[in-house]
């Protein structure tokens, strides 16, 4: 499939990059599953999809991608959107999906999960992290540490906490605010974590591989 792919898009002058973030593709390839593909003669349920991947370890994450302090931090959507302006405007580094085309629908007042990363180099820092396709940002809790996934199988341990009861909870609690928005949430990169504005934003979406 990956030849076929590259093919095409070789032919269009379009560079293929390997990455998860086809948030549309998979949304689309989930609508299908059940009028679609469970309706094929060749269906076989409990079948292995074909875009199974295994998870790796998580690896060291690399100087340049590293940040001197970290929060979680929540957003209203309203006050996430005036963000997502700002990327679009190409006024900061980030990017963000279109939640209309996802269908997303969530109140202004919704609050999103978040993480802020604070470093004195905070518009290098938003460069770096800008060449990867982020596609989630996930606590591990046995670790105790934060799991930044990118592309189709890159994973970094991407900061560490204490462990003890509290920040347990509150890691916990992150995760069910990120469940609880379906799977968006985001990552700020700024000078400090008391900054109003943001040197990069990236607006993310946690999905689950399709299941063909």
């Amino acid at each position: 499939m990956k030849t076929i792919v590259s093919k095409a898009c070789n032919e269009l002058g379009i560079r293929p990059v390997p990455s998860k973030r086809c948030l549309s593709l998979i949304r689309w390839l989930e609508e299908r599953y059940e009028p679609v593909y469970m309706r094929h003669p060749g269906f076989q349920e409990g079948a292995k999809a074909l875009l199974t991947l295994e998870q790796s370890s998580p690896l060291e994450l690399p100087d340049n991608l590293c940040g001197e302090k970290w929060a979680f931090v929540q957003l209203p959507l309203a006050a996430v959107q005036e963000e997502m302006a700002i990327v679009q405007e190409e006024s900061c580094f980030g990017s963000v999906p279109d939640l209309d085309i996802l269908g997303i629908s969530l109140s202004d007042d919704t609050l999103i999960p978040g993480v802020a990363i604070a470093s004195s180099r905070a518009m290098g820092l938003a460069a770096w992290t800008n060449a990867l396709e982020i596609t989630s940002i996930d606590v591990d809790r046995q670790r105790a540490c934060l799991i930044l996934s990118a592309g189709v199988s890159k994973r970094w341990i991407y900061a560490f906490y204490r462990k003890n009861r509290q920040t347990d909870q509150e890691a916990e609690a992150w995760e069910a605010a990120k469940k609880a928005c379906g799977g968006l949430h985001f990552l700020a990169i700024q000078e400090s974590l008391d900054s109003d504005s943001c040197d990069g934003f990236w607006l993310i979406l946690d999905m689950p591989n399709p299941p063909v």
